[in-house]
């Protein structure tokens, strides 16, 4: 595709992005589309979801641009913090019950029973870990460290899509 050969470079791509310049849309589109939506595909088993997150990721990537910082992440790890709070907004704007999301998704297959429910109210619902512990009459200690391990499952399992 000519397009991503224009914007190869990523920090050419960020600044064709800031520019609004359709053509470094598609360039991102041809080159994060896929692995934005592997990540939404190991939260939500129907299409019709998936594609709703990644419409709405990518509109927000478009549209807030200008609020990447590269001194605080990487672009990709800006891009992830984008697609939680879009899968989050799917969550509140649905009645997907978190429940049958793990029993018929990939989570179940890359997060222990026993650490889901904490990850899923700190990752999609921002809840504290304290308010968490307490809903599940949990300390607070085991409550981090079922959130940790959680998070280093999901570590191993998309580092295949991280770019080295």
């Amino acid at each position: 595709m000519e397009l991503t050969k224009k914007y190869a470079n990523p920090e050419e791509m960020l600044e064709g992005l800031l520019l609004k310049d359709i053509n470094a849309l598609e360039a991102f589109y041809y080159k994060y589309s896929g692995k934005l939506y592997g990540i939404i595909a190991v939260v939500f088993e129907s299409h019709e979801a998936r594609i709703s997150v990644l419409q709405r990721a990518i509109l927000r990537i478009w549209s807030d641009t200008n609020q990447y910082d590269p001194e605080k992440e990487k672009f990709f790890t800006w891009m992830l913090k984008i697609v939680r709070e879009s899968i989050s907004q799917e969550f509140l704007s649905s009645d997907i019950d978190a429940q049958s999301i793990y029993d018929h998704g990939e989570l179940s297959k890359i997060i222990e029973p026993c650490d889901y429910p904490v990850f899923f109210r700190t990752f999609f619902f921002n809840t504290p870990i304290n308010e968490i512990a307490e809903e599940l009459s949990l300390t607070p200690f085991e409550a981090q460290k079922s959130l940790y391990q959680a998070i280093d499952n999901l570590k191993k399992h998309f580092a295949q899509f991280v770019d080295q």
